[in-house]
């Protein structure tokens, strides 16, 4: 070890800005103390400076205090482990997914890759020179300064207006909100811009190689420009889902058609009780009626050549992650206990209840069956620490 603790401050600086997650820099510092003092901790509000965002009307906060909301950014990984892990409760063999929240003080918060469920003190027991994170996507969610999910907001990408965009906070967001608008807002902005005045089903958002892409109810998939202009992609799937999802898998832009028990709310159904300021009877109710559950699951790639979407039988080795902020799939041969050819989703009866209102299911292929993750726990497996969803 003395060897490598000897090393110039300059090679030192110079590997730690080849570090690409900041989780990294906290490992690099923690091999010995001349490595610690030659890097400072990694700020985890360096890539999205902090700030308050105005949201869309009428949504509002739930204290009049703070009226805006704050942006909250994690990062989904794959967590492997170097050596053998001395700890006889853990069973990882090769690696398992978490979700890594930002902190201070170079502090890490866990999440559930799917639920946003937070894993309390579970690096305690953990070191991190023993750890590798490989970086599978990046999710964004907007809260209240207190903590609580903002509701309304159905999804959020961060879209840079520029390279330079971080020092001067010329930062802004696309999100789907109302149950289907597509809106932009910008640092500086005192109000939201619709980006399309004529759909209001958008489903989902996702960044692919780089650029902006979209899906609405009826898979119609459009990507956004750098003037901020919807430009049809795809032809309409003219799927019989209710709920379409977008997944990159492989290089490759899929959509998950969604299968529902009954109809979905419309932004109407959201705009006419947010507007009932003086009916909280009314808000009440229409937040305590239970939504839609899954039953059945299609996925579909498209064929750039022909102009046509296939119908994709199987997903072979891979698992689809639909989560509540982001969409991500992976090998299952990558993870600890790992099965291929299925999706994990998370539903929920009632909105804004979290872990209590809702549950981690999983659809395999093979049978088309769909599983709480309470019946089969063996398929927890892939997320560190293993943590079982509510059986509701």
């Amino acid at each position: 070890m003395s060897q490598w603790a000897d090393l110039p401050k300059e090679l030192l600086e110079m590997i730690s800005k080849r570090l690409d997650l900041r989780v990294e820099v906290l490992r690099f510092r923690a091999v010995c103390s001349s490595w610690r003092c030659s890097v400072s901790p990694p700020s985890f509000d360096q890539e999205i400076p902090p700030f308050f965002i105005k949201l869309p009307p009428p949504i509002r906060a739930p204290d009049p205090i703070f009226a805006d909301a704050v942006l909250m950014q994690t990062t989904i990984c794959r967590m492997e482990f170097l050596s053998n892990y001395s700890n006889s409760s853990c069973s990882l063999s090769k690696s398992s997914l978490v979700k890594v929240g930002e902190s201070k003080h170079g502090k890490l918060q866990l999440f559930h890759p799917i639920s946003n469920q937070e894993t309390k003190d579970s690096f305690i027991s953990l070191n991190l020179l023993d750890l590798k994170f490989v970086q599978l996507s990046k999710a964004c969610l907007l809260k209240w300064p207190g903590g609580i999910s903002v509701f309304g907001i159905n999804k959020v990408v961060v879209f840079p207006l520029s390279a330079s965009c971080i020092d001067n906070c010329e930062l802004g967001i696309l999100a789907i909100y109302h149950e289907g608008k597509l809106g932009y807002w910008r640092y500086g902005d005192k109000e939201w811009t619709l980006l399309d005045d004529r759909n209001f089903e958008y489903d989902d958002i996702i960044v692919y190689k780089g650029q902006f892409y979209v899906v609405d109810r009826w898979g119609t998939v459009s990507w956004i420009d750098s003037s901020l202009k919807v430009i049809q992609y795809s032809p309409p799937l003219y799927g019989c889902g209710g709920q379409k999802n977008l997944v990159e898998s492989r290089g490759d832009l899929y959509v998950v058609d969604r299968y529902l028990d009954g109809e979905r709310r419309t932004w109407k159904d959201y705009e006419d009780v947010m507007d009932t300021n003086d009916n909280p009877l009314r808000f009440s109710r229409f937040m305590s009626k239970a939504r839609p559950m899954a039953v059945d699951f299609r996925v579909y790639k498209l064929d750039e050549e022909w102009g046509t979407w296939v119908d994709i039988k199987s997903l072979d080795d891979r698992i689809f992650i639909l989560g509540i902020d982001c969409s991500f799939s992976v090998s299952c041969r990558d993870l600890s206990g790992g099965k291929g050819n299925c999706i994990y989703f998370y539903d929920s009866l009632y909105e804004g209840r979290g872990m209590s209102g809702g549950a981690i299911h999983v659809f395999r292929f093979e049978d088309h069956s769909i599983d709480n993750l309470v019946v089969i726990p063996e398929f927890s497996e892939i997320f560190w620490p293993a943590i079982i969803g509510s059986s509701a």
